[in-house]
């Protein structure tokens, strides 16, 4: 879905992050300012926890990319951990807390299980818990996965997350996914998989559901474009591919509905088709008031479009039928032309040429089997192939291949189609 508006004018850089090393320090002065013991099983040694903060910073330095480098995290106390005790003291770590360390997050100690996930979260102890379950959420982000995503070795049941944001809990998420050998329930991403429901989801919601705060987070996403219907407590499993999500008022905790990916913010559930975790990673980020850019598949193709393929151009629906998502606005390198063609709807052809100019197009992602399908029908004179941008990256496109006698118009120098498209409404004679 759409995200929220973006500030009009550039926010400030962040300050450099802190490293390991003094986020360690400071978790542990508000951990004895919290005076919340009961909240832990084992709270590892200030000192032993340090070590693995200097090696996460030690990394960091020489130039190993860590997307959770520094990121504070608690393990619910039926998942493994390597030199702590679950029902033993495994020698190993769970999959999904290994996978968590190696990307750069520093483990503090295992929690009370889940209910002490989210508080020690909503406490600013730690940044993230890892748990088994989606309890109430105390004011914090839930995220449960489809299950398989994340794999199970070591855990007794499926990987839930608790985070300070959504953005946060996908980053984990994603660096926790991936199919594991020791895990045969582990899952890989379709190659059909969606990676947005587009600016106007359709989402379901129970007929019962009424709550103030509920109510309002439905209002809040039917102003921003979504159909919402109301069905019956069995509407969304009957009917699954007419809905994108379902939204809830409270996380579930049992039935049917725990096979599918959750994400839960505060008076908020949303539960999304198998696979489809992103769409309900972005209905609760814009809830959230957050903002996700890149999605949590990482198996997505970027594809550059121009012309009718365009956000609010006529064949842009090829793209968001099968599940596209939009990254933003790029240029192409100063070698390309640009024709309008003879077709309907009136669309570009880009043609590569030894002296061209920069041209204004959109970056999108896709799915590889998406992918495949937008290409195979493609039109002719469309042809598939890579087009240069202007920071010297190279993306998938198509060119167009003129054929001979054909009328295309040169409009390179309006740099973009809806530039063109906006001088032919500017000088087309008045009808009276």
């Amino acid at each position: 879905m759409e995200t929220l508006p973006l500030p009009p004018e550039p926010a400030p850089l962040p300050p450099a992050p802190l490293s390991a090393h003094r986020q360690v320090l400071a978790a542990y002065d508000r951990i004895a300012e919290a005076g919340r013991p009961e909240l832990w099983t084992i709270l590892r040694p200030c000192e032993d926890v340090l070590v693995d903060a200097k090696a996460v910073d030690e990394r960091v330095r020489a130039g190993e990319p860590l997307p959770l480098a520094g990121l504070l995290a608690a393990v619910a106390d039926p998942l493994d951990v390597a030199g702590l005790p679950t029902s033993g003291r495994p020698d190993t770590s769970a999959t999904a807390v290994r996978r968590l360390t190696e990307a750069g997050a520093v483990v503090l100690g295992k929690i009370v299980l889940d209910r002490s996930g989210a508080a020690v979260v909503a406490l600013g102890l730690v940044d993230v818990t890892i748990g088994t379950g989606m309890a109430a959420c105390d004011g914090v982000v839930g995220l449960a996965p489809t299950p398989g995503l994340v794999p199970v070795t070591g855990v007794p049941d499926r990987v839930g997350v608790f985070a300070r944001t959504v953005a946060d809990g996908q980053r984990v998420l994603a660096a926790m996914t991936g199919p594991d050998p020791a895990d045969p329930s582990s899952r890989a991403w379709p190659s059909s998989v969606r990676l947005s429901a587009g600016e106007r989801p359709r989402l379901a919601i129970p007929v019962e559901a009424a709550s103030g705060a509920f109510r309002t987070a439905v209002e809040d996403l039917l102003a921003a474009g979504a159909t919402v219907e109301t069905v019956g407590s069995t509407g969304f499993l009957d009917h699954t591919a007419k809905y994108d999500a379902l939204l809830l008022p409270l996380a579930p905790e049992h039935g049917e509905l725990l096979g599918f990916p959750v994400v839960t913010v505060p008076g908020v559930s949303v539960v999304a088709r198998l696979f489809e975790d992103q769409i309900a990673l972005d209905i609760a980020a814009y809830l959230h008031a957050e903002q996700i850019r890149n999605p949590y598949p990482d198996t997505g193709i970027d594809l550059v479009v121009f012309g009718a393929h365009l956000r609010g151009q006529p064949l842009n629906t090829q793209l968001t039928d099968l599940g596209a998502r939009f990254l933003g606005e790029v240029e192409t390198a100063g070698s390309y032309r640009m024709v309008a063609l003879p077709t309907s709807p009136p669309q570009p052809g880009i043609l590569p040429v030894a002296g061209g100019a920069p041209l204004a197009g959109e970056r999108w992602t896709i799915s590889p089997a998406g992918l495949g399908s937008f290409l195979d029908g493609l039109p002719q004179p469309m042809r598939p192939g890579e087009i240069e941008l202007a920071d010297g990256s190279t993306a998938m496109s198509f060119h167009c291949g003129v054929p001979a006698g054909a009328h295309a118009r040169d409009i390179t120098r309006f740099d973009d189609w809806r530039a063109y498209l906006r001088h032919l409404t500017a000088t087309r004679p008045m009808s009276c």
